[in-house]
């Protein structure tokens, strides 16, 4: 598509700088807990060349211990690749459940998340042919506005619907601002109309609906974010 490149623009950009920020935030703090942990070890292993008795139980403990953050690692890695691929192709046909699990997972990381709740439809997966990073970008950024505001202990429900044959909808109950906020930003407009998206909040009832094409336009890209 001519026109893809236009959907990467500066919005786009800030996006992937957001996200790749908090991923390598979580890195940090997993490599800071192995590190300690094996600071740990070593002065146990100090101790026992001492003579000092080591309890064998904190050997045990302090294994465990870099094996689940290395774990943790791993699983954190395999959301960052999966987020950088999605870059690969400018228009694609995806899974909206597979994007809304990474979108969970990605905000995920953030200090204030709270638990995201994935729902969809009896039937077929609820498949679009879209930008899958822009896409991504708007689901985030909603995530991420109502967790700013509720807290890591709310809880948001998510859920893919059929609209009509060529809409797909994404609700979101509990989505909540603060009273001078504003949803979408124009920035975030720019990116939905860039893929035909569109985005109605709800502030009486606390639901955001995120209205998705079953197919992109071809000439969609013509009034991209940059």
């Amino acid at each position: 598509m001519d026109n893809a490149k236009d959907w990467f623009g500066y919005d786009s950009l800030a996006f992937f700088g957001k996200v790749n920020a908090s991923i390598s935030h979580e890195l940090k703090n997993v490599m800071a807990i192995i590190s300690e942990t094996a600071g740990l070890l070593g002065d146990l292993s100090e101790m026992a060349r001492g003579g000092a008795p080591v309890d064998p139980d904190m050997l045990t403990s302090s294994t465990e211990s870099i094996v689940e953050e290395i774990q943790r690692g791993f699983t954190t890695i395999r959301q960052m690749n999966r987020f950088a691929h999605s870059v690969d192709t400018p228009v694609v046909s995806v899974d909206l459940m597979e994007i809304l699990d990474l979108v969970r997972n990605l905000s995920g990381y953030l200090s204030f998340a709270g638990k995201t709740n994935l729902h969809a439809e009896e039937g077929a997966a609820p498949m679009a042919m879209t930008c899958p990073f822009i896409l991504q970008a708007i689901l985030y950024q909603a995530v991420v506005q109502t967790f700013q505001n509720t807290g890591p202990g709310a809880e948001l429900d998510i859920s893919v619907q059929s609209k009509n044959e060529s809409t797909w909808r994404i609700l979101f109950d509990g989505f909540s601002l603060k009273e001078s906020e504003v949803f979408p930003a124009d920035s975030l407009t720019r990116m939905a109309v860039s893929i035909g998206v569109s985005i109605d909040w709800d502030r009486s009832s606390d639901r955001l609906a995120i209205d998705v094409p079953v197919s992109i336009g071809i000439d969609q890209g013509n009034g991209a974010a940059g």
